[in-house]
């Protein structure tokens, strides 16, 4: 299955000289957070991951070992979601998730400038997409939009399950060397 997202986690933040310090700051996740993270002495939380690699400038897929039958799902207050696949279109990285929304509602936090996301519902309906202008969705029906702005998730009857895409922007490799999706 490859690296765990431990050593996924600290691989990345050497690459891009954080220190554990600097990361919680950017990050707003707590450093003995980020060290038993790292040390796989903690489970992570989706929207903790996300927080991660939107302070790292890296995609979510960079910290997730594996992906379709050799992936683990990653769990948030609503959304649970495994890595199908990931591939790049022209500079633009994309990466599909499948995921069951519960009816619990999840805010989750502006990711890195640019990021986009489509759902697409393939069970039940939920209500998705930018937090002042979420949408309704059902069985079939899709919804893009900016996932650099704050936005929620929620089955409105029962769980529901939809395709996740992240789209993320074409970047420029840094002096720090490539970026986790040009491997």
């Amino acid at each position: 299955m490859g690296d765990s997202v431990g050593v996924r986690l600290r691989r990345l933040r050497e690459e891009r000289g954080m220190s554990l310090s600097e990361l919680a700051r950017v990050s707003g996740i707590g450093k003995g957070t980020i060290s038993e993270l790292e040390n796989d002495r903690r489970g992570a939380r989706l929207d903790t991951l996300f927080a991660l690699t939107t302070a790292l400038d890296a995609p979510l897929g960079a910290l997730l070992p594996g992906s379709g039958a050799d992936a683990q799902p990653v769990a948030g207050a609503s959304v649970s979601a495994t890595l199908l696949d990931r591939w790049t279109i022209g500079s633009t990285l994309i990466e599909a998730y499948r995921a069951t929304i519960t009816t619990d509602h999840q805010k989750s936090r502006a990711h890195a400038h640019g990021v986009e996301e489509t759902v697409t519902v393939i069970r039940g309906r939920v209500l998705v997409g930018a937090t002042d202008t979420a949408q309704e969705l059902h069985a079939g029906e899709s919804l893009r939009y900016p996932g650099d702005a704050p936005h929620r998730f929620q089955a409105l009857d029962d769980t529901a399950d939809v395709i996740l895409l992240m789209h993320y922007p074409p970047q420029t490799p840094s002096e720090e060397g490539p970026l986790p999706h040009d491997r």
